[in-house]
């Protein structure tokens, strides 16, 4: 059953890829796609020459749209074509769901495979073997869900409470949060005039965050201090160590991680930049090797953990270099605290090293507590420095 589920679960996945591959739009007039960075608009020209427009540019087009996260995100955080935000959005969200692609009969044989799964050892449904390797528990899950929906019913009338209770329940954080965050929406978009104000539907949420998040934060282009921020609180130093490991592509890096004192306690690779025809998207970090003594080659030093960081963020475009926008480096900050956990854990014995046998609800404490610090910032010398106190 375990098997067949894989097998399930491998096939669903290829038919998204190949979903996501078939999918692109040429675009001639550039008033189509007016508000894309230049970043966005380089890669699009270089999209289109791979695809045979051997004169695009970034500058004249044409200019292919595709719905690999470098080239979708850009779409939905900064086109003011609100049509084709609407487009771009439908076919992303639509993948896989007809002709030979099509994942419906799959979903219902995995859903029924896992209720089959859940019987046989014992619980009601698969929500509750999921649960089971989780802090948290199907009936407080439940009440959340519930909290949520009569939240969104009564929202106008819960704001003030709801900030009130915030030490309380943590349940109400949440829907306090997304409250403020949609209301903050529409008045930023009815005041920079938006026809769809009152009406803000899933393609234009991305887009309205973007220009209140630019408005309230300032950021375009950000980072270099992700590995400064780490020598503060954790007292580590990480350096450069390409060359010293074999890499699966140029654009990989391999870093050395240093205590105090100058030993290394770790190492990581970092793979930073979207390559739709071999690597699937999304991001994730994972462990190369955990800390053990027992498997150390000379049985008196332990073998080092080494931990990769995977991410599809824009890539170099011609000799322009990547410009992270804030999400982006959102992802490198939740990553990187993941691999701050499987790296710095003082645990000798691998089986229960790092991110190994930790709830899969809270090995994503570490990755969120970094997140908080794209927040905290002051700028000098036009370099991101993070501001630790």
């Amino acid at each position: 059953m375990s098997q067949e589920l894989a097998k399930l679960s491998q096939k669903f996945e290829e038919n998204v890829l190949e979903a996501t591959k078939k999918f692109g739009k040429l675009i001639t007039d550039k008033k189509e796609i007016e508000g894309l960075p230049a970043t966005a608009l380089g890669l699009a020209a270089q999209t289109a020459v791979s695809k045979g427009h051997e004169n695009a540019t970034a500058e004249n087009g044409p200019w292919m749209i595709t719905l690999d996260a470098p080239s979708y995100l850009p779409v939905m955080q900064h086109a003011r074509n609100r049509s084709l935000r609407k487009e771009v959005y439908h076919a992303y969200v639509t993948r896989a769901s007809s002709g030979d692609l099509d994942n419906m009969e799959i979903i219902g044989q995995i859903l029924k495979l896992r209720l089959e799964k859940a019987k046989l050892l014992g619980y009601n449904n698969y929500a509750e073997v999921s649960m089971a390797t989780k802090m948290a528990i199907v009936d407080k899950a439940e009440g959340l869900l519930v909290t949520a929906h009569l939240g969104l019913q009564r929202v106008s009338r819960m704001a003030f409470f709801l900030k009130k209770v915030y030490c309380v329940d943590k349940g109400f954080v949440m829907i306090c949060v997304t409250f403020v965050d949609m209301e903050d929406l529409k008045n930023f978009s009815k005041s920079q005039g938006a026809a769809e104000a009152d009406d803000l539907n899933h393609w234009d949420l991305n887009f309205w965050s973007e220009r209140l998040r630019e408005s309230k934060y300032d950021i375009n282009e950000v980072m270099d201090g992700v590995f400064s921020l780490a020598m503060m609180p954790f007292g580590i130093d990480i350096d450069p160590a390409d060359g010293l490991a074999p890499v699966w592509n140029s654009e990989v890096r391999f870093y050395c991680v240093k205590d105090s004192i100058g030993s290394p306690i770790a190492y990581f690779y970092f793979d930073p930049y979207s390559r739709p025809s071999e690597k699937r998207g999304g991001a994730w970090m994972d462990e190369v090797v955990a800390h053990s003594r027992g498997l150390s080659r000379d049985g008196t030093k332990a073998r080092l953990p080494i931990a990769h960081m995977v991410c599809n963020q824009t890539p170099p475009v011609g000799i322009k270099p990547s410009l992270m926008t804030f999400h982006e480096v959102e992802t490198v900050f939740h990553e990187f605290g993941h691999a701050l956990q499987h790296m710095l854990a003082k645990q000798d014995e691998g089986l229960v090293f790092g991110i190994r046998g930790i709830e899969l609800d809270a090995v994503e404490l570490p990755s969120q507590f970094m997140e908080t610090w794209c927040y905290h910032r002051h700028f000098s010398n036009k370099s991101l420095i993070f501001n630790c106190h």
